[in-house]
């Protein structure tokens, strides 16, 4: 089989189980992120591990998303400045909420794909104590198949889905690579990437729409890169400006 084709379907295959299984867990995390937006306040999103940022930086001021989200980027998370690497450092996640100005009633979404390295279990436990009510999107699969004790995993052996308040399963299999190719020893093609950032557009285009059926305006951007987008954006940068970081 043509190995792009192969690649495509396999991607193809977990989109598709996500959007039947996870349809529930989807609606929730919606109702719960359209809320924020009725009370006026931003909602938090952790991409805790070095692609999982990914997930965050999607959402953080991208066009056709919501305005009143606060993506938390620490130094040290992304492969290209991780030195040492921030997702295995402990107790570090209580400075960071401090930082972001976190508080007990916000709303948090953390992303890991595999939900066990030590900063994503430290990111739920901290707002766990702090009253932060959390979304995890993360594979079950993934985590609950990962041995104890490697070093990759936080040394209580916790994953992310058995801790925060709901999850939404990304149905990635267990080393995240799909494909299998002749005279190469281990897996090839990630298959984090597609599924995790599936799920966390379809809880902000949801949300949306939510807010849209009570008459409420969403705080929706425009492309900047198309005429008209910077002045229809501006009355969101004069909002949120002070309250969001990396806002200008």
């Amino acid at each position: 089989m043509d190995i792009v084709r192969e690649y495509l379907d396999k991607i193809g295959q977990i989109l598709k189980t996500i959007a039947k299984k996870e349809r529930e867990n989807i609606e929730k995390a919606a109702q719960w992120v359209a809320q924020t937006v009725i009370e006026d306040k931003l909602f938090y999103v952790f991409g805790t591990g070095a692609h999982s940022i990914m997930s965050a930086m999607e959402l953080f001021l991208r066009a056709g998303g919501l305005c009143n989200v606060q993506g938390i980027f620490p130094p040290g998370l992304t492969d290209f400045d991780g030195t040492p690497k921030t997702e295995r450092v402990m107790g570090f996640s209580k400075q960071i909420f401090n930082y972001y100005g976190l508080e007990k009633g916000d709303l948090l979404i953390i992303c890991n794909v595999n939900g066990i390295n030590p900063m994503t279990i430290d990111a739920a436990e901290t707002a766990g104590a702090m009253g932060i009510r959390t979304i995890g999107v993360t594979s079950v699969q993934f985590a609950e198949q990962v041995e104890p004790n490697i070093p990759n995993r936080h040394p209580s052996n916790k994953n992310l889905h058995d801790l925060v308040d709901l999850v939404v399963d990304a149905h990635v299999p267990v080393g995240d690579a799909l494909l299998e190719v002749a005279g190469v020893p281990v897996k090839v093609g990630a298959g984090s990437t597609y599924p995790m950032v599936f799920i966390v557009n379809s809880i902000i285009v949801r949300a949306i729409e939510i807010c849209a059926d009570k008459g409420i305006e969403p705080p929706v951007l425009l492309s900047g890169n198309i005429k008209g987008g910077e002045e229809y954006n501006r009355k969101y940068r004069d909002k949120y400006r002070g309250r969001i970081r990396h806002y200008q």
